[in-house]
C-alpha cells in the first residue's frame, strides 16, 4: 500500500492511513529505482513506485524513534542548501536510539581535483554532470555541495555522531553515523582505497586521515590505528600533523598504534606518508590501515 495524498484529494476519497508497522524498521529514503527488500522504500516521485510517496524532509506518516537503519544515498545534494539540515533533523527524529544512518554524497573538493586530471572537454563534461546532476527530470538536479567537514558538522548539529567516512571512486563520500553518538568523525581521505571486508583499507604512498570534532571546545582524541604493509613492499610510515611527528616501522602483520591528538572544533588533518618501495597491482599499495577515533574522556 502506498500513500498518494495528492491523488486521493483529487478523487475526493477519504485518505487511507499509512500502516508503517506493516513495513520493516529500516528506511531507504530517496530510493529512486533502487528499491530494497527488507526496507520501507520512500521517494517523492510516484513513477518510481516506492512503498511510500513522500518528502524526505518531512515524513509525518512515520513514527519517531523506530528506525534502526536509515539509508539515504545520493539524496542530500538534491536538496536546496537550507533544506539539508531540515532533512537531517527529520531523519534524526525517525532514528531509533543508536540507529545507523548511511549516506552517500559527492565530495566537492574531489570533483574540483578531478576536473584537473585531463584537459579534455569531454572529461570536463562528465565531471560537470556528476557535479550538477543528470538533470533528466525535476528533482534530478544537484543543488548543494559538501566537504567532509561541512557534512560532519551538519550531522553533529542534527544529533548524529560517531561518523566514519571514506571516498568511493575518488569523488563520493560514503559514511555511517550513529543517532546520539559522540560528535567525532573519522574520515579516510585522498590516498586511501575503499574499506575491505575485514575493515582494513590499502593506501598509496601518502594519504590523509582527517578527524572532525563538533562542539565549541578542544578535546583530547584517542586514535587507534591498525597498520601493516604489503608483503611485496618495503616501507616505513611517518605520521605528521596536529603536533604529531611519529615514525612507524611497518610489518606484514597488523599492529595496533595508539595516538593522542589535541583537536580543536573543526577538522584535524594527519598525513600518513611512507618511505621505501611500494607494491604494485594496478594500484600503488604502500600500507594498510584501519582504526577508530574517540573523545578520550568518553572512550
Amino acid at each position: 500500500m502506498r500513500l498518494r495524498n495528492a491523488v486521493v484529494e483529487r478523487l475526493g476519497h477519504p485518505e487511507e492511513p499509512f500502516d508503517s508497522a506493516a513495513y520493516p524498521a529500516r528506511l531507504n529514503l530517496g530510493c529512486g529505482y533502487d528499491k530494497r527488500a527488507g526496507y520501507l522504500n520512500v521517494d517523492f516521485k510516484d513513477f518510481h513506485a516506492p512503498d511510500l510517496v513522500g518528502d524526505v524532509r518531512s515524513l509525518p506518516a512515520l513514527p519517531g524513534g523506530r528506525y534502526e537503519e536509515i539509508v539515504a544515498q545520493d539524496v542530500l545534494e538534491h536538496l536546496e542548501r537550507a533544506d539539508g539540515p531540515v532533512a537531517l533533523a527529520e531523519w534524526r527524529r525517525l532514528a531509533a536510539p543508536g540507529g545507523r544512518l548511511v549516506l552517500r554524497v559527492p565530495d566537492l573538493p574531489s570533483m574540483l581535483r578531478w576536473l584537473r586530471d585531463e584537459d579534455d572537454p569531454d572529461h570536463h563534461r562528465r565531471v560537470i554532470q556528476h557535479m550538477f546532476g543528470t538533470q533528466a527530470y525535476d528533482g534530478d538536479f544537484h543543488l548543494n555541495g559538501y566537504t567532509e567537514l561541512l557534512l560532519c558538522d551538519e550531522l553533529f548539529r542534527a544529533g548524529f555522531g560517531a561518523v566514519e567516512m571514506e571516498l568511493r571512486d575518488g569523488w563520493l563520500w560514503e559514511l555511517e553515523a550513529t543517532a546520539g553518538g559522540p560528535p567525532v568523525g573519522f574520515v579516510w581521505g585522498p590516498g586511501f582505497h575503499q574499506r575491505e571486508a575485514d575493515g582494513q583499507r590499502w593506501a598509496a604512498e601518502s594519504a590523509e586521515l582527517c578527524v572532525c570534532l563538533g562542539g565549541d571546545r578542544p578535546e583530547e582524541l584517542a586514535l587507534t590505528l591498525v597498520l601493516s604493509r604489503h608483503p611485496d613492499a618495503d616501507t616505513s610510515l611517518q605520521i605528521t600533523g596536529a603536533g604529531l611527528d611519529q615514525r612507524v616501522e611497518l610489518t606484514e602483520q597488523p599492529a595496533t598504534h595508539a595516538l593522542q591528538v589535541s583537536a580543536r572544533p573543526g577538522a584535524t588533518r594527519l598525513t600518513l606518508a611512507t618511505e621505501g618501495r611500494a607494491a604494485q597491482d594496478g594500484r600503488v599499495l604502500a600500507f594498510r590501515a584501519g582504526g577508530e577515533a574517540a573523545i578520550a574522556a568518553l572512550a
